[in-house]
């Protein structure tokens, strides 16, 4: 029985028993990793305050037939005020359901360990508008998953940049102005295609560097809820309740 630390956040709980928690901790190392938390739901338990969603904490697991245990936990943020509204907290969840469906067990998925930390950070601060939070995280995730759109000139003449331009949500290809209307695809802003650029492209220290509002934001928002959607062939019942409380 060999015992191992590592960061984890929770992405998930799962009541069993009386008082015991399966919880889904998404680590850097080890990518989803479920584990058993005995006792965790008494609030008297050493567990309870780090195996609650959104804890971030460095936990102390050990493997006991072929089932992974808490023996313990050292908790270090618990983002506790996306809890306090309600559209913060279904965008979290939100992250969270994407995050379990794409990240496998027992593999090493540091980007999307970088990511979701990120995310969940800028969302528990509450500077940041939604919309551009969840247009990041949507379209970064479809890149490290590895559907990287090719944003980079129009898929046909190669041309960067004009003044409005169309990008097609199945393919995640780009066309410019003359290119794109043989296309039959909504146009889009040139200060979206720059957002869109910058998402797939920067580094992660810079990811969330960037500023964009009004239309050009709610483009960018149902580009990449449809494109991330396409790409992963499936929808998300939680953004029923984000656009709720949203609006």
């Amino acid at each position: 029985m060999q015992k191992f630390v590592t960061d984890a956040l929770v992405l998930k709980t799962k009541v069993t028993g009386e008082s015991d928690l399966i919880v889904f901790l998404l680590t850097e190392k080890k990518g989803i990793v479920r584990a058993f938390a005995k006792g965790a739901r008494s609030m008297k338990s050493k567990l309870h305050a780090a195996t609650s969603l959104f804890s971030y904490a460095s936990y102390g697991l050990y493997e006991k037939n072929d089932v992974y245990h808490v023996s313990d936990a050292d908790l270090k943020e618990s983002f506790f005020d996306l809890r306090t509204d309600l559209s913060r907290l279904s965008l979290g969840q939100y992250f969270c359901e994407v995050i379990l469906k794409t990240v496998t067990e027992e593999t090493d998925e540091s980007t999307f360990y970088q990511l979701m930390l990120r995310s969940v950070y800028y969302l528990n601060q509450g500077k940041k508008d939604l919309l551009l939070l969840k247009s990041v995280f949507e379209l970064r995730l479809a890149v490290i998953a590895g559907y990287a759109p090719p944003v980079h000139a129009c898929a046909v003449c190669g041309t960067f940049l004009t003044d409005k331009m169309y990008f097609d949500c199945e393919s995640g290809e780009l066309f410019c102005a003359d290119c794109g209307d043989a296309h039959a695809l909504p146009e889009i802003p040139s200060a979206v295609v720059s957002a869109m650029r910058h998402i797939v492209y920067a580094s992660f220290d810079q990811l969330f560097a960037f500023t964009l509002s009004g239309q050009s934001l709610e483009i960018l928002n149902r580009l990449t809820q449809i494109y991330l959607q396409n790409c992963m062939q499936m929808k998300f019942s939680v953004l029923d309740y984000f656009w709720t409380s949203y609006r």
